[in-house]
């Protein structure tokens, strides 16, 4: 049986093999990746066309395939492959000890959890992931820069939401020479970061349609054992 959430809380405190499922995306519902007063600085006016390139950089990115690794400040680590196709489509698999899938499209993240056995649906808008699946990525509007930060060859993009700037912060990281996209950090409510590194990403090479298919598992009218 498939479980359409609605309600992300439900996902947050789920743990996959000692990791919490919403590491990698960073699901929230309200204020669930919160940034602090101290963050709130205004962007440089002299930076908008630098923000108008990083823009056209990541729009140019239409398909990823990259192994990661994702970290989190408070010590859980874990590893597993990405693809991702502009727009809407995306799959996540987890190595073991982690045994979780997960694959996206327009309109849904679909979690396949082989330990308990369970598939859970969830809105994609839910999740940062949406802005990185958009056909047409805009860091205005609804999502705006807030400021920019660099550190060893890597410009990272620090976006908030405008209508509610004090409801979370998605740090976009690409290298500058060549441009590259290099990961993404989310800041959740408590002040944990949680940071995908891509190892070795390629990028715009062509990726089967039959990768981003879901196929519901053998156990899926079983239950748990």
């Amino acid at each position: 049986m498939v479980r359409c959430l609605t309600a992300p809380r439900r996902l947050l405190g789920k743990k996959i093999g000692g990791l919490c499922i919403a590491l990698l995306l960073a699901i929230h519902s309200g204020g669930a990746f919160a940034l602090g007063p101290s963050q709130q600085a205004a962007i440089d006016p002299g930076a908008k066309a630098e923000i108008a390139k990083l823009e056209t950089y990541l729009n140019s990115v239409r398909t990823v395939r990259s192994s990661f690794v994702q970290a989190t400040s408070n010590g859980h680590v874990a590893e597993g492959t990405l693809y991702l196709s502009r727009p809407g489509k995306l799959r996540i698999d987890y190595k073991p000890p982690v045994q979780l899938r997960i694959f996206g499209d327009n309109s849904w993240l679909i979690f396949v959890d082989e330990e308990l056995r369970e598939v859970n649906q969830l809105p994609i808008g839910a999740t940062p992931a949406a802005l990185l699946l958009q056909d047409n990525i805009r860091l205005s509007g609804d999502i705006k820069v807030q400021r920019i930060s660099r550190r060893d060859g890597v410009v990272r993009l620090h976006l908030i939401q405008a209508n509610e700037p004090d409801a979370g912060q998605l740090i976009v990281a690409i290298a500058e020479a060549p441009l590259g996209l290099r990961g993404w950090t989310v800041i959740d409510a408590q002040g944990i970061e949680t940071t995908v590194t891509l190892i070795g990403p390629t990028i715009n090479g062509n990726i089967a349609d039959r990768v981003f298919v879901y196929s519901p598992p053998s156990w899926i009218n079983q239950g748990p054992e």
